[in-house]
């Protein structure tokens, strides 16, 4: 299997994990991404000032992070290298939205796509 595929794969696999889950979460609530939700509609959601917004927001981000390391084989290295430095959630979702902004040409993209996007270009191994 070449690494497109494979990236493809873990990103679909994590992307439904993470909406599975936030719909679990989420129970009767109206606060949502559709399965193959866009940059676009995660940044729309990530932009909202209210704690619920910006809590599916962070789990969203984490959930995407979290399952994309777990699909990669072991002897790959990490593609991205998130620091214990001062970025708490609130500073990496403000970078993810600058980010988004200045590179409106993925909106149209997969949200979890962009968010490995981002995190490879954001927190790059040194």
């Amino acid at each position: 299997m070449n690494q497109k595929h494979r990236l493809n794969r873990g990103l679909s696999w994590a992307l439904g994990l993470s909406l599975t889950l936030f719909s679990a979460l989420n129970g009767a609530q109206t606060l949502t991404l559709e399965q193959n939700a866009t940059t676009a509609e995660l940044v729309e959601l990530c932009s909202q000032n209210d704690d619920e917004a910006q809590n599916f927001c962070f789990g969203f981000g984490e959930g995407v992070y979290q399952t994309y390391l777990m699909g990669l084989p072991k002897k790959d290295p990490a593609p991205f290298c998130p620091t214990k430095s001062e970025d708490t959630l609130e500073v990496a979702r403000k970078k993810f939205l600058a980010w988004s902004k200045a590179h409106p040409q993925f909106n149209s993209e997969p949200a979890a796509q962009s968010v490995i996007r981002f995190l490879k270009v954001q927190y790059p191994c040194k």
